[in-house]
């Protein structure tokens, strides 16, 4: 498992702000929140664009930045009304791989808690 998709230093500064049992609810949120991104079909542009929109501050807050840049560029396609097929394909597969670094830190955190 790669926690690279996961900023472990931008993690632990939050944490130092707000604490680790506030960090481990937001987290929480989070991942429940990204494990229903992107999905549906027959969805607008625009839909999926303000979806993307919602979730590059926070991604990138919580040390996510690969997933925050590619929310970034899913957005600014959106905009432009391209086909987006592939670019959710590998936008979900991202999520999936995120969700799965993150529920492995969320372990971590609680066994040291």
């Amino acid at each position: 498992m790669s926690h690279s998709l996961v900023n472990r230093d931008a993690l632990d500064e939050l944490t130092a702000v707000i604490g680790t049992e506030k960090l481990v609810r937001i987290l929480d949120r989070f991942v429940v929140s990204l494990t229903t991104a992107f999905e549906g079909v027959d969805r607008a542009n625009d839909d999926y664009g303000r979806e993307a929109h919602t979730l590059v501050s926070m991604s990138g807050m919580l040390g996510c930045a690969e997933l925050s840049q590619a929310c970034r560029g899913l957005e600014e396609s959106a905009k432009t009304g391209v086909d987006l097929t592939g670019t959710l394909v590998d936008l979900r597969t991202l999520r999936d791989r995120t969700i799965a670094a993150l529920r492995a830190l969320q372990a971590e955190t609680r066994r040291s808690v």
